[in-house]
């Protein structure tokens, strides 16, 4: 008898540990979506770390000090307009290089259809420019007869008064979303597969729910000391789309009230 209990009460501890962070995804049907793109809705294709390294050696020469961290993209204004020219030539390169190899997201097309279909709104937020998104609609998306995500914010994008939006991990770009939603962060999703930048942005915005899509290659921008570790955490882990839909699907049903 006692062994048979002590079984048990493994099996239990045993289940308990392994249940997956969907019990504390939101019950009630979600506004919206906001995904990331690159490693997201696209398959990764950006060399992170070669971005930072060459940036980093631009900075260290445009600055006159070793500059070995920080975010790429806070660092572009400290630059002299010689400095920044050259950054803005990396970049240049390296999202060229990336919309040459982009292949969609395994997954990206079906769950698109299933917000569609159920009427939730789906935004995109990136830190890559708004060319690389046009890009991203225009060769994959559009001969598909899919509508672009909307709104689409970009690094480059302006808010309503004509100011650039403040680029992620800064929940700015997600409360702009909301503002062209009119609906609450609390309502709305926010997916993505950097911890540091999207989780960050999505936890300090108050989204009501931060999926983390786990793709184990690097794509850390520098701006990993930014954050604490609970802003890191997200609701939800997960290692693929139609994971992702799995769960909207049970927790999303038409019959929820909206």
């Amino acid at each position: 008898f006692w062994l048979s209990t002590m079984a048990i009460v493994n099996f239990l501890l045993l289940s308990l540990l392994a249940t997956p962070l969907r019990t504390k995804f939101p019950q009630q049907r979600a506004f919206g979506v906001i995904f990331d793109m690159d490693g997201t809705l696209i398959q990764p294709c950006i060399d992170f770390a070669e971005m930072r390294r060459r940036i980093y050696d631009v900075a260290s020469e445009d600055l006159g000090r070793p500059v070995l961290q920080g975010d790429v993209i806070k660092l572009f204004p400290s630059l002299s307009p010689s400095g920044q020219a050259k950054a803005n030539e990396i970049f240049a390169e390296i999202e060229a290089k990336a919309k040459k190899d982009m292949k969609i997201m395994p997954g990206m097309f079906e769950l698109c259809d299933f917000l569609d279909e159920n009427r939730i709104n789906r935004a995109l937020l990136t830190r890559n420019v708004v060319d690389s998104v046009d890009y991203m609609y225009d060769n994959f998306m559009k001969t598909k007869g899919m509508r672009k995500f909307d709104p689409q914010v970009a690094r480059d994008s302006l808010d309503e008064r004509g100011n650039i939006i403040i680029a992620k991990p800064q929940p700015d770009a997600i409360h702009y979303i909301c503002r062209q939603w009119n609906c609450s962060p609390s309502q709305v999703i926010m997916v993505g597969d950097s911890d540091k930048d999207d989780i960050v942005a999505g936890n300090r915005a108050g989204c009501g729910a931060t999926v983390h899509l786990k793709t184990g290659i690097d794509n850390d921008s520098g701006n990993g000391g930014e954050s604490d570790t609970f802003e890191r955490k997200p609701t939800l882990e997960i290692s693929t789309l139609s994971e992702l839909q799995l769960i909207l699907e049970e927790h999303h049903s038409p019959t929820m009230a909206t």
